[in-house]
């Protein structure tokens, strides 16, 4: 997965959950067996609810703190 954002006023109203479950889907329509991203690590318990696990250390991308995280797409 690419960027995943979501407007301030929107969050915690579940439009995050609804984008990613509807990416999980597409990508297990797909035949997608696995899916990974690079979280920012302060978002890395978002993915982690919606079954990502977070593999490796954490790195910087354009100076914010992120993490890898992966998770079979038909899960």
């Amino acid at each position: 997965l690419g960027r995943l954002a979501v407007l301030p006023d929107w969050r915690r109203r579940g439009v995050g959950t609804a984008l990613l479950r509807g990416l999980m889907q597409e990508a297990s329509r797909l035949g997608l067996t696995r899916v990974f991203l690079h979280a920012q690590t302060r978002a890395a318990g978002f993915y982690t609810r919606h079954g990502f696990v977070r593999r490796g250390e954490e790195f910087l991308d354009a100076g914010i703190p992120h993490c890898y995280m992966e998770r079979n797409s038909g899960d």
